[in-house]
């Protein structure tokens, strides 16, 4: 009777390989998220630089409404104090004088209501911009929207064009990664012992699984058409953004035509209107509602002006936001 000399032992080391480019697949997805999320912070880079605009225009425009009202107040007053003297003296009536007192109520009450838009838009800048400080604003014009850059401007690469192109590759990458993950690595095995009469005993294997239940061939459709619906809005992204800014240009073009009527011909237009009125008025040949309502053309010139200098900070915001650059 044979008797086993002692214990078989045996060992087996399997080395899986991907044969099909399953790394390369990986590394390509992992560098083209890399440069879709580089691709979003451009996006909201834009975005915030767009907000700047946005409240650096309302601030400026609110700096100059309020030094125009306190002009107007600062007159309204004058007058309300000497249509007082004059209702003393008898030589003024008493709705004239009511007039004029409500007159500069008025004025004192869109200046106070000026003064929050204001609080409220260097509040804005302060908050989004590091070492602003409020009281130094500096008013300027703003940017004229014209030149190569708007009339041939190049669509396709914007931060949100950029951005729907790197989603696009993104999803496209992990699409090629689910279908080479989708098919089975190859594993080459060695196997070493010991029988059990103390002899070696070597040998090795190949084996390979068939993807015939598990090809990820859903997560690789669901990635293709998130590929596909990306490129999708990026073209229709880029056809809307070159068509407005084709009308971002014009539409500034009829605010700086507006502009320079109200500047060259209404407001003086309007200053000689209230001139013969107060001579009128001198002459005791109309009443002060007539001269009120005379001066009353005035600020709502000028304030109409900077409501139409503020439209034009608003389109260039939207420049900036849609280009990531200022005009």
């Amino acid at each position: 009777q044979e008797v086993t000399k002692d214990v078989a032992v045996s060992g087996a080391l399997w080395l899986p390989v991907e044969l099909s480019g399953q790394g390369h697949s990986r590394r390509r997805e992992a560098e083209a998220f890399i440069s879709l999320h580089a691709a979003l912070v451009e996006q909201a880079k834009a975005r915030a630089a767009a907000q700047v605009v946005r409240a650096y225009g309302a601030a400026v425009v609110a700096l100059q409404r309020s030094l125009i009202l306190s002009d107007l107040l600062r007159d309204a007053r004058a007058e309300a104090e000497l249509m007082g003297e004059r209702l003393k003296r008898g030589d003024a009536v008493r709705p004239d004088a009511s007039l004029a007192a409500v007159e500069a109520a008025r004025h004192e009450a869109m200046l106070a209501e000026n003064g929050a838009l204001l609080a409220r838009a260097e509040g804005e800048l302060a908050a989004q911009v590091d070492g602003y400080d409020p009281g130094t604003l500096v008013p300027v014009a703003p940017p004229a929207l014209a030149g190569a850059a708007v009339q041939h401007p190049r669509v396709d690469i914007t931060p949100r064009s950029r951005s729907l192109a790197a989603e696009a590759q993104f999803h496209a990458a992990s699409a090629a990664r689910s279908r080479r993950e989708g098919q089975g690595m190859v594993s080459f095995g060695v196997i070493a012992g010991r029988g059990d009469y103390g002899e070696t005993r070597l040998g090795g294997g190949v084996a390979y699984a068939f993807p015939l239940f598990r090809s990820n061939r859903p997560e690789s459709a669901r990635a293709t058409a998130e590929s596909s619906r990306a490129l999708a809005e990026k073209s229709l992204h880029e056809a809307l953004a070159l068509r407005r800014l084709s009308l971002l240009e014009g539409e500034q073009r009829q605010l700086t035509s507006a502009l320079s009527v109200l500047t060259s011909v209404a407001l003086p237009a309007a200053k000689e209107a209230v001139r013969a009125v107060e001579d009128t008025y001198a002459a005791g040949k109309t009443e002060m509602l007539a001269v009120l309502l005379s001066r009353r053309e005035l600020p709502t010139l000028a304030l109409r002006r900077l409501e139409l200098r503020e439209s034009s900070w608003l389109l260039v915001a939207d420049y900036v936001e849609i280009t990531g650059d200022l005009p």
